[in-house]
């Protein structure tokens, strides 16, 4: 299973690397203040590679690994933080409006939701994934054709696997952003992280109810790069930006300065 650094370009094998690498490209992010205590670092490579970090009081509060996806927006709705790092939300077919499922994920923009309250009535997402398992098949034929007699998928199925808990779940469980799913690949790219100097695949899938997500997928966990056509199926770690902004983006602005110390 690949990490959700190994699938954007980024290898981290120590906690000592991760310090050296993964801190010195945060600290080379853009600052968002959020409030007097938190502000928000981002990163984003030219290959589309993202780290966004939240720092409180100059120390790292929260990190995450995501594509700067470039997918339509989908329409969503009844959008809240479950903890301090996931958020619940209804997926909403633009074209009917009917629900087509709810998903858990965690969001680029998530210290700006948190401020504001932590729910959102509707919105707009660009939703993305990190390929953590992922095959794929020529075409839809080849997809059905791997299936088990007896339990078979849509080649454009999507299921929501961390929004739900399995049989007895322990007190603190809470929904985490993994989902199943299946689709058509329609572009591919194989970009290159400039940082790094290592390439992943950058491809977008279009899957249940022709929603469209950016996935990014290591290319160690493939034996051959996909191509337009190709169906894909797997699991993944879903990431979306809602594109909120801070009420007051120049409150408390301040210089830019080096904020992690070892």
């Amino acid at each position: 299973m690949a990490s959700h650094f190994e699938a954007i370009g980024i290898g981290v094998a120590s906690q000592e690397e991760f310090e050296e690498k993964v801190i010195s490209l945060v600290n080379a992010g853009t600052i968002r203040p959020i409030t007097k205590k938190v502000t928000e670092h981002v990163w984003t490579d030219p290959s589309g590679a993202r780290l966004i970090a939240q720092v409180r009081g100059g120390k790292l509060d929260f990190l995450l690994p995501c594509l700067a996806g470039t997918a339509p927006a989908v329409p969503v709705r009844d959008v809240r933080l479950v903890d301090a790092e996931t958020a619940m939300l209804d997926l909403v077919d633009g074209v009917d409006g009917e629900l087509v499922c709810p998903i858990a994920v965690e969001l680029e923009d998530r210290a700006v939701l948190a401020h504001s309250g932590g729910r959102l009535e509707t919105g707009s997402l660009v939703l993305s994934a990190l390929a953590e398992e992922v095959t794929v098949h020529a075409d839809a034929e080849a997809y059905d054709a791997s299936q088990d007699d007896e339990l078979k998928f849509a080649p454009d199925h999507f299921i929501p696997s961390g929004a739900f808990p399995l049989e007895d779940p322990s007190p603190d469980w809470t929904p985490s952003a993994h989902a199943l799913f299946a689709g058509e690949v329609i572009e591919v790219e194989t970009p290159v992280n400039t940082v790094t100097g290592t390439a992943f695949h950058r491809i977008r899938v279009r899957t249940i109810a022709a929603i469209e997500l950016d996935v990014a997928v290591a290319t160690a966990g493939l034996e051959r790069p996909p191509v337009r056509g190709n169906i894909v199926s797997g699991t993944f770690f879903l990431t979306g930006r809602l594109g909120l902004q801070p009420a007051d983006p120049a409150e408390n602005a301040a210089k830019r300065r080096r904020w992690f110390r070892r």
